[in-house]
């Protein structure tokens, strides 16, 4: 595979990106070698950050564009993109 993995997901979480998403979502990213972006208009933060992550001021109806560049991105991506279309903090398994 050549370049990253590319995903858009609507963030249908009626809190949006708060910290207890971030924060799984951090925890999984942070299981996999390939580097994780996630994207909200021109702004970016790590998917490997929870903090980053906040900072997107993700709010629900809001689409995120999830970005994956490694080895491993083929097994990320679905993981990553259930929990920010997930529609609460544990609507996700792991």
């Amino acid at each position: 595979m050549n370049g990253p993995m590319r995903r858009t997901v609507r963030v249908i979480n009626p809190l949006g990106l708060h910290w207890r998403v971030a924060e799984q979502f951090s925890r999984t990213a942070g299981r996999y070698t390939s580097a994780v972006v996630v994207r909200n208009g021109e702004t970016s933060a790590d998917g490997k950050s929870p903090t980053s992550l906040i900072l997107l001021v993700a709010l629900p109806g809001t689409e995120l564009v999830l970005e994956v560049d490694g080895p491993d991105a083929a097994m990320a991506i679905d993981p990553l993109a259930a929990i920010l279309a997930a529609p609460s903090g544990e609507d996700y398994t792991i």
